[in-house]
């Protein structure tokens, strides 16, 4: 039985919970009432399920995309400032990969990062 609040892995990782996590994202991926009203909860910054952030991930409106790469911009620098942070902000919309290529030179390859930094 699904539960997120258990200690016991089997609990919590649930692979139909995934499955349907995954599948309730591909038919919302295009609801723009649905996405919208979850960028404006994801402003207040309290967390948003994992089931809604599938629906984020999945959204395939440009304009709401942008919506949600803005809102993430504004997230990191009020909590982060102007530091490099290698975790996602919103949904973990981000995907980094850190090449360290010597001791003083890391580069970093980024999935849309210029949109967040």
């Amino acid at each position: 039985m699904y539960n997120p609040q258990s200690t016991i892995a089997t609990e919590f990782i649930d692979d139909q919970e995934i499955r349907d996590s995954l599948a309730y994202a591909q038919e919302n991926k295009s609801n723009y009432e649905l996405i919208n009203s979850l960028i404006e909860r994801a402003a207040d910054c309290k967390g948003l399920s994992h089931r809604e952030a599938a629906v984020l991930l999945e959204c395939d409106i440009p304009e709401l995309n942008e919506k949600m790469f803005t809102l993430a911009k504004k997230i990191k620098r009020e909590i982060y400032g102007d530091r490099i942070v290698l975790c996602p902000t919103i949904a973990s919309m981000v995907v980094y990969t850190v090449h360290i290529t010597d001791q003083t030179n890391i580069s970093l390859e980024k999935n849309l990062l210029e949109k967040i930094l």
